[in-house]
């Protein structure tokens, strides 16, 4: 059978034609749930390290190491997932990040030391961090680019709302079946996940641009078949005229390419950005917990502020994906990190724990 003719370009349009309907919310759904499990694996060290501390007797420097051994893992999941996710696609290195989630939060559980536990907490955040550019790469592949914002900004806001499930969790069952049993728990929804993640398509994009075009005409197609399918088989609109891109070969799709031209400037830039936002995030609420007990709060009073202090992202992704889609990418994320450098700030002057959760 002769090959069929199609380019990047022409993939491109025909996704960027579809109008968002309720197939795609669905694979973005299937996506979020990870989002969602991740966060509360990563999030639930701030409210159960007290408790960590506590039973093995933990030094400040051991303590601080068990709260970042996750983001370790991550580092490198990430660093390597998004070379796997180019040369194999974007659905196999998303399923094969779920194996090291789960297998990571079961032997978390499971650790009879701390040094068993931080290399599962290591093994962890290689499966979250995995997931992490795979995720946004498939939404960005099948949301149409009007759309993309705002639905890139509602599956970061998953990621409060996790941190606030964990907060909840702990609060309820950390009493009753401990740390190790929170991580039992937390391990199931991997299986779930996993499951329901083989819904997902292969990124036709990605398809075509790795050379694979009858399979990216076929997976473009039954994308189509499923939104006309929801539309009451009515017409869709016509194929978006693009501007032709010369085809990309994996070859070329490598590190050095981040640093190359005006990609250089932005790939400075943004891991800055991440480096001192993240920083800030995680280096506060990792801690927030365990040092609110150590100032003599019970444990279940400690996950109680720490989880109102976290409900403060809900309304502030929500503004994010509306405000992104009207006065565009960078004059959100200058507002919202002013916002936050001023928030942060007062922080570190309050003097009450009312004061922090105002903050």
């Amino acid at each position: 059978m002769a090959s069929i003719s199609i380019t990047p370009s022409d993939i491109s349009g025909r996704m960027e034609r579809l109008p968002m309907t309720s197939y795609q919310t669905k694979l973005f759904c299937i996506i979020a749930t990870a989002w969602f499990f991740d966060s509360m694996d990563l999030g639930v060290m701030t409210f159960i390290l007290g408790s960590i501390k506590a039973e093995f007797g933990l030094s400040i420097a051991q303590t601080g190491i068990v709260a970042s051994a996750s983001f370790l893992g991550m580092l490198v999941g990430a660093a390597v997932a998004g070379v796997l996710a180019d040369k194999f696609g974007r659905k196999p290195v998303f399923q094969v990040s779920m194996v090291f989630w789960g297998l990571g939060s079961l032997f978390c559980g499971l650790s009879t030391d701390v040094n068993m536990l931080i290399a599962s907490r290591i093994v962890l955040g290689f499966g979250m961090g995995m997931e992490f550019p795979v995720g946004l790469s498939i939404v960005s592949e099948i949301v149409p680019s009007n759309r993309r914002g705002r639905y890139l900004a509602i599956l970061e806001g998953f990621w409060p709302i996790g941190f606030i499930c964990s907060g909840i969790l702990s609060y309820l069952l950390l009493d009753l079946i401990g740390w190790r049993g929170i991580f039992f728990v937390l391990a199931a929804p991997a299986v779930f996940v996993f499951y329901i993640r083989r819904h997902v398509p292969e990124s036709p994009r990605w398809l075509c641009d790795s050379g694979q075009k009858e399979k990216a005409n076929s997976v473009m197609t039954h994308m189509e078949d499923h939104v006309r399918k929801t539309m009451n088989n009515k017409e869709l609109p016509p194929v978006v005229v693009l501007p032709a891109r010369s085809a990309q070969s994996n070859a070329g799709n490598t590190f050095s390419e981040l640093w190359k031209g005006e990609y250089g400037r932005r790939t400075l830039m943004l891991w800055i950005l991440w480096f001192f936002a993240l920083m800030g995030y995680y280096g506060l609420t990792s801690w927030l917990g365990a040092l609110l007990q150590q100032a003599g709060y019970e444990v279940t009073k400690s996950v109680l502020y720490t989880v109102t202090i976290s409900l403060a992202g809900v309304p502030g992704f929500i503004f994010a994906s509306w405000i992104i889609e009207k006065i565009g990418r960078k004059p959100t994320c200058v507002l919202l990190l002013l916002g936050s450098a001023v928030s942060v700030y007062i922080y570190g002057h309050v003097a009450s724990v009312k004061g922090i959760c105002n903050t």
